[in-house]
């Protein structure tokens, strides 16, 4: 017997700062490290692992990867 179709989510209108959703996998630790780092700094998880990647792009040289991707957006209509 076949499973049942799951529902699709409802889309979600897009965030006023113009953030989307993204998922990685990472281990338990790192996940737990990463919630108890944010919450010594008043940060929630998200605040920290962004600043995390931006300072990983920059400490890499790899922060024109931002760039392009920025100048490959679709200008917003006013």
């Amino acid at each position: 017997m076949a499973k049942a179709a799951k529902k699709a989510k409802k889309a979600q209108p897009p965030r006023k700062d113009g953030r989307s959703g993204a998922l990685y996998y990472m281990k338990p630790e790192y996940i737990a490290a990463v919630r108890d780092a944010a919450s010594a700094n008043d940060q929630k998880a998200w605040q920290f692992v962004e600043q995390a990647v931006i300072k990983a792009l920059k400490d890499q040289d790899a922060w024109h990867f931002v760039e392009r991707a920025i100048k490959a957006q679709k200008p917003k209509k006013a």
